[in-house]
């Protein structure tokens, strides 16, 4: 077991830094004679205090670990030594359910905490401030007072950085961030940690730790449903073992499903769109969430990627009924006292209306079109176990500590911003992260749902495929440039030199350089004898394939040849040729005309007549435009 929970520790040293001179290292809790900042009722697994030493050393720390893996106690280390040292502490995260879950967190470990997002502000002038990086950002950008008094910065879930929209918005505010500062990344496991650190180690002229692990404390067992199968084929075990032999029993499940009827079916089995009113067939999402209540793999959240999908599919499990008396009185009571704040008008809206008798049943939904206030009772019946079965999307995967046994994924498509793709491997790790809850599950479940339109090899990458990079989505905007001139130390200039796209495309320049110099090498070695030779025919044979072409040309235009277009004449016919080729013969083989006809076009502007000319050639057929 110690080989599974070790960790990794590096630390990247800014140009000219001398480690010597940085201090004495110390234990972890704050080395001689001194009081820890926070205890725990619980042992450290080791990355928590390799991590915890970096901050009584009082030096920046990555930590790179699986979702569930216990990366919050190293936060919660930070705040509670800010605190003691009377210095102020920053939070941030992407989204306002998990400030708001972290506000609630914090508060009641700490009293001195605010909360800082676009809906809601609360105790701003508190010591340790939860808010969004957006919010973050814009305090920057207006040169706020707390920027000044600011000693701590924690980034949670700063592999959020990679995304094409939002991402720039953590490389400005890194960048920006108070030069006396230190930082603490949390973030998902992430292949080139290093590189990241290497970069705030270099922006900030300080160093920056690397605790990596990928020890996740409740293994995962990986199942494959197949579109409208009856069972589950375990395709990875705990100990992260393919089973080959069982990926290929699940697919010849779906091998029947080769014609076009079959293939409707089972899409629509698949999605679960079979109605509800026909009894004698239920979806494969009916029996999915059947079967895991049978086994008591519950609670389970069902990820989709479209809000719509989310509802309906909550819908298909209208005539399942998971909760006893008990519960639903609490969840009727707890859902009335929040939406108590809301107006008379609200309460009547479709959406809180009709979300209760799914709620009572123990099914929810949550996505960002709900009212805030109804996916924040949505999030508490969760944590207090009374939504057995949560249909969400994948913004329910970032961060928020509410983990389930079980995890489904009943699509594995997703519409980028840009086009729809396959959810990539770093993307499935990262929401399967959410099943199994440590210290309660012995093991989490990870169910894919597929059908006969995804390939064994996009399955396969999927479930074998490591973590995706932290690469920059760095770009500039007419916001960012007025930002930037109106703030009184902005520099443009600075920033795009400092961004980590910078960092990224320096670093990639000495092997680009170095294959350039190896290229130049190997082409200065080679000798060609007779070059000179060599290059006067190769010029000779481009002028007699430019002359033929017109000669060709010329002749096949429909005022020559059409008069020689009868049925049942030869015609020689010859193949593209290849202008890698050093020669003049030409691939070329004999038929015989069948028809021709003119060809009608509607094209503007076109002054040819085009005809086609059919003829057969070896038994096959083949079709000339002249």
């Amino acid at each position: 077991a110690a080989e599974r929970v070790a960790c990794l520790h590096d630390v990247s040293y800014p140009e000219g830094y001398d480690a010597s001179a940085s201090g004495p290292r110390v234990v972890a809790g704050g080395g001689e004679g001194a009081a820890p900042a926070k205890t725990f009722p619980f042992p450290l697994d080791p990355f928590q205090s390799e991590a915890i030493r970096c901050l009584d050393n009082g030096e920046s720390v990555m930590v790179s670990a699986h979702t569930s893996a216990g990366k919050t106690v190293v936060a919660l280390y930070a705040i509670a030594m800010s605190l003691r040292n009377q210095q102020r502490v920053i939070y941030t995260s992407p989204i306002k359910a998990l400030s708001n879950q972290k506000y609630r967190e914090f508060k009641e470990e700490f009293s001195d905490v605010g909360l800082m997002t676009g809906d809601v502000t609360i105790e701003p002038n508190a010591s340790c401030l939860v808010m969004t990086t957006e919010i973050w950002r814009s305090m920057q950008y207006k040169g706020s007072e707390v920027m000044r008094e600011v000693a701590w910065v924690i980034f949670d879930e700063v592999h959020y950085m990679r995304d094409r929209e939002r991402g720039v918005v953590w490389e400005e505010s890194i960048v920006m961030a108070p030069k006396n500062s230190r930082f603490v990344f949390l973030s998902a496991t992430v292949p080139n940690a290093k590189e990241f650190a290497d970069w705030v180690a270099k922006v900030h002229k300080q160093p920056c730790h690397i605790v990596y692990t990928d020890y996740r404390p409740t293994p995962l067992q990986h199942y494959v449903f197949p579109a409208g199968g009856d069972g589950l084929y375990l395709v990875v075990d705990e100990n992260g073992k393919f089973r080959e032999d069982s990926f290929q029993k699940s697919l010849n499940v779906l091998a029947p499903a080769t014609g076009s009827d079959k293939k409707r079916e089972n899409g629509k089995r698949q999605k679960g769109l079979v109605s509800a009113g026909k009894t004698n067939e239920e979806s494969d999402i009916f029996k999915m969430v059947k079967m895991i209540i049978q086994r008591q793999y519950d609670p389970v959240i069902l990820f989709s990627f479209s809000k719509r999908e989310c509802e309906f599919l909550a819908m298909q499990m209208a005539k399942m009924d998971l909760n006893g008396d008990d519960e639903k009185v609490n969840i009727e009571t707890i859902f009335w006292s929040a939406m108590d704040l809301l107006s008379d008008d609200d309460k009547k809206l479709p959406q809180v209306s009709n979300m209760l008798p799914l709620l009572k049943r123990g099914i929810g939904v949550h996505h960002s079109g709900l009212l805030p206030i109804l996916k924040e009772v949505i999030e508490i019946l969760f944590q207090e176990g009374l939504i057995k079965c949560l249909f969400a999307t994948e913004t329910f995967s970032i961060g928020l500590n509410m983990p389930a046994k079980t995890v489904v994924f009943t699509n594995v498509r997703k519409f980028d911003g840009d086009r729809f793709r396959w959810l990539s491997s770093g993307e499935y790790i990262q929401m399967s992260g959410r099943a199994g809850r440590r210290g309660i599950d012995q093991r989490g479940i990870c169910i894919l749902m597929v059908d006969e339109k995804m390939e064994p090899s996009t399955a396969k990458m999927m479930l074998k495929g490591g973590a995706d990079s932290l690469n920059s989505a760095f770009h500039l905007s007419y916001n960012m440039l007025l930002n930037q001139l109106r703030s009184e130390d902005g520099d443009p200039e600075k920033l795009l030199r400092h961004s980590f796209y910078q960092f990224q495309a320096d670093r990639a320049l000495p092997d680009l350089e170095k294959q350039v110099r190896e290229l130049e090498i190997e082409r200065s070695s080679m000798v060609i004898e007779d070059e000179e030779s060599v290059k006067d025919y190769y010029d000779l044979l481009q002028q007699y394939r430019t002359l033929k072409k017109d000669v060709r040309d010329i002749v096949l235009s429909p005022k020559y040849v059409l008069p020689f277009l009868q049925s049942g004449r030869l015609v020689r016919v010859q193949y593209s040729t290849d202008e890698s080729t050093f020669s003049i013969d030409e691939n070329v083989s004999w038929g015989i005309i069948i028809n021709f006809e003119k060809v009608k076009t509607n094209a503007e502007g076109n002054i040819h007549t085009l005809f086609s000319v059919s003829f057969a050639i070896l038994f096959m057929g083949f079709t000339l435009q002249l």
